[in-house]
């Protein structure tokens, strides 16, 4: 089967239009329709603006994940009942955010709010939260008890008056500027069209109204995922290495921009180190989730690519993994460098730059393929290079490279962050891909523990094997964030995990432009 799947991918690549630019994407996978994603609906909604469109996503019926034939009518809700909370600061005061343990009553500050920001954490049902003013915890201001999927909004509004428009207005001119009033009006946008999206979807809407609409649709390519099973194809001359070049031919790669860029004619970088006779190598994508979409690629690493990557983990100084708490702003720049430890997040973990080595630009190149990526995107760009888009910056983040020892494990997580209502180009992480570099440790699967299926009730538990990639997305196709995504490494009972992630962003906004 999969020799004939590269034929087909050989035969797609020889007669691919020779219209085609060199920075666009040959047509070498299996799937080439541009139409719409059929989950997406015609959604009418109004926010004080009068009555718009919008292509909102609607979850495809159970039925399709089987073909047509599931083994349940209906969803089986999940053992896992966590979800995203999105917490609202809509004041013009700097507050501080706390969650309330339920052992003891002992508060832990969870994160810095500015005036109207938000922020958003993985939590459960009955979870306590209150808002603070600064430096003095004693005082809430507002309490916040968590409750059922799809409730995710939490929100403080100090001036807004329920059934008492007149008073509310008198409120917002009396303590807000002009600037604040517009930030003011901004969030109530959102939580009205989450209003009308949340009855139109089932789903609350996790992103932000901007100033010109929703947040808009991804500007990537997205995989369908349409049933478990489900298999798509797509081709690379990013092959692999089965042998190590020597060690002079791996130094740091220091040119960049367009001297970087390889014609579809050209040999790749170190060719006479991979694979012989083999100028294309198929990658092959099986759906194993539809919601959160899900795909395992088996075979994505080779062995030598592992033990380089592991030889560069040898001369890399790991430190313990943070999360986006305290002091962060997580959606605003790279996440590299989060100040946060927690007992959520035990594993090590350190950064590896794609110019790190050849072997590693080969392995962004073919994550590029992957995704259906201009490579260009995933690095340093010259001014030239992609004009359209609104960042010179890459958008994807360095490798991050993850050690789990016994016992150490990254509890169930979004990767997806929140932007401040004034950042209107609202970026996020859009895809993430693991690479793992070990397999024969009990334990340290990757679990999805909210996919939704007519099974089980038990998490999607995807097992670590040496050179496999998984892919998954935290965002829908309407430009949502994909609460379903929420993902955990599970505890290590004995051995060990290493494994390399991969996080792209739709889309990365300058830091000059903050």
């Amino acid at each position: 089967m999969k020799m004939k799947l590269r034929i087909l991918a050989l035969v797609a690549l020889l007669f691919a239009t020779a219209a085609i630019a060199d920075e666009d994407l040959p047509q070498t996978c299996s799937w080439t329709s541009i139409e719409k994603d059929p989950s997406l609906k015609e959604m009418i909604y109004d926010v004080g603006d009068g009555p718009k469109p919008f292509q909102a996503y609607v979850e495809p019926p159970l039925e399709s994940f089987y073909k047509g034939d599931p083994p349940s009518k209906t969803r089986v809700v999940p053992k896992f009942n966590g979800l995203a909370g999105k917490f609202v600061n809509m004041s013009n005061k700097n507050l501080n955010f706390y969650w309330e343990s339920a052992v003891g009553g002992a508060v832990h500050l969870m994160r810095h709010y500015k005036p109207f920001s938000t922020g958003g954490t993985g939590t459960f049902p009955g979870h306590r939260f209150f808002f603070s003013p600064d430096n003095d915890p004693d005082t809430r201001v507002k309490e916040f008890v968590v409750g059922e999927y799809p409730q995710n909004y939490y929100v403080y509004d100090p001036y807004f008056v329920e059934g008492d428009p007149v008073q509310t207005e008198k409120n917002l001119k009396a303590n807000l500027n002009k600037k604040e009033r517009k930030q003011y009006d901004k969030w109530r946008k959102t939580l009205l069209f989450n209003e009308q999206y949340l009855n139109f979807t089932g789903r609350s809407y996790l992103a932000n109204y901007l100033d010109d609409g929703p947040r808009k649709a991804p500007s990537h390519f997205m995989w369908p995922a349409d049933y478990f099973g489900q298999e798509h194809w797509v081709v690379t001359k990013e092959t692999h290495f089965d042998r190590l070049p020597p060690s002079d031919d791996l130094d740091p790669i220091l040119i960049t921009g367009t001297k970087r860029v390889l014609k579809d004619g050209d040999p790749r970088i170190l060719q006479e180190y991979r694979v012989k006779d083999e100028p294309y190598m198929n990658m092959t994508l099986k759906v194993l989730s539809v919601i959160p979409r899900v795909f395992e690629i088996q075979n994505f690493l080779s062995p030598t690519e592992i033990d380089h990557i592991l030889d560069l983990a040898g001369g890399i100084e790991l430190h313990e993994s943070t999360t986006g708490d305290v002091g962060t702003d997580r959606g605003s720049d790279r996440t590299k460098g989060l100040e946060r430890k927690t007992k959520t997040r035990t594993s090590k973990n350190s950064w590896v730059p794609r110019e790190k080595s050849p072997i590693i630009d080969a392995i962004y190149r073919r994550a590029a393929d992957l995704t259906r990526i201009d490579e260009a995107l995933l690095r340093s760009r010259d001014k030239d290079e992609h004009p359209e888009v609104p960042t010179k910056r890459k958008v994807c983040e360095e490798l991050q490279l993850v050690h789990y020892g016994p016992e150490q494990e990254y509890t169930a997580h979004h990767d997806f962050g929140h932007t401040h209502i004034d950042d209107n180009l609202a970026g996020a992480r859009f895809a993430t891909i693991l690479f793992y570099l070990n397999e024969g440790m009990e334990g340290g699967h990757t679990s999805f523990p909210r996919y939704v299926n007519g099974e089980s009730f038990h998490e999607l538990a995807v097992k670590p094997e040496a050179g496999k990639a998984v892919l998954f997305y935290s965002q829908l196709p309407d430009g949502n964030m994909d609460d379903f995504s929420q993902h955990a490494a599970k505890p290590i009972i004995e051995g060990e995990k290493w494994l390399i992630n991969l996080w792209i962003w739709d889309p990365v906004k300058d830091t000059e432009d903050e």
